[in-house]
């Protein structure tokens, strides 16, 4: 395949290697790679959907968080503002949907090397989905297995701040994505810099106007609230 969208026959992504046969009521779903197999049988499926999907579900889920490390750091002045771009990680995700248009999430994997971290103390810290990124000032193009951050950040505080990390909440987060593309995106992001080791990060709204908002898997639905993430063990 040369991006996301709906899977029809066989396709191979990434070393796996996906079909779907069977006629009738029930089809049979299959990936396989190198060593490994995942069937599942499908009733009735209006059709299977390649989407990319959050970057906390694998090898199970355990965190909502992601963090980024930015490769460099960037200095904020008083009362300063920045705008960037970043790159976050993303898996493959197959969807099913009904003639209601219903969904339900068939099957998840990674592109990307997966690595876990420890922001925090071990008494107090949150467990987070590590990636490392570059900072950009002008909008990157995406592989696939990544996913577009726009980042707005504002200090707050009297004096210089550096700026090293930022935390994500994949629960908060929201996908998009191009058909036919491996263009995927978030809503821009407001990180708001408190102190030389708090910020606290805010969701905003879709940036590419023309992308399809994935749909969230449970356990990932957004909050009916309005939801923001805090740091606090630092951001160096």
């Amino acid at each position: 395949m040369t991006g996301y969208g709906e899977i029809r026959g066989a396709v191979s992504i990434a070393g796996n290697t996906i079909s779907v046969t069977g006629e009738g009521d029930v089809i049979k779903y299959r990936r396989e790679w190198r060593g490994g197999e995942y069937t599942r049988l499908l009733v009735r499926p209006r059709r299977l959907e390649l989407v990319p999907m959050y970057p906390v579900l694998l090898p199970k889920k355990i965190t909502n968080y992601v963090m980024v490390r930015l490769l460099e750091p960037i200095h904020i002045p008083s009362r300063g503002e920045a705008m960037i771009y970043i790159k976050i990680p993303v898996e493959l995700a197959i969807m099913t949907y009904d003639r209601y248009r219903r969904y339900d999430l068939v099957d998840v994997f990674p592109i990307m090397k997966i690595k876990y971290v420890l922001y925090g103390s071990p008494d107090r810290g949150l467990i987070a989905r590590y990636w490392e990124s570059v900072p950009m000032t002008d909008p990157p193009d995406t592989s696939i297995g990544e996913a577009r951050v726009l980042v707005n950040i504002r200090s707050r505080y009297d004096g210089w701040v550096e700026i090293g990390r930022i935390l994500l909440d994949s629960q908060i987060l929201k996908l998009y994505y191009v058909p036919g593309t491996w263009r995927a995106s978030t809503q821009a992001i407001t990180m708001v810099v408190n102190s030389p080791a708090t910020a606290t990060i805010y969701y905003g709204r879709k940036v590419e106007m023309e992308a399809r908002p994935v749909h969230d898997p449970p356990g990932l639905r957004p909050p009916r609230i309005l939801a923001r993430t805090e740091m606090l063990y630092g951001l160096r």
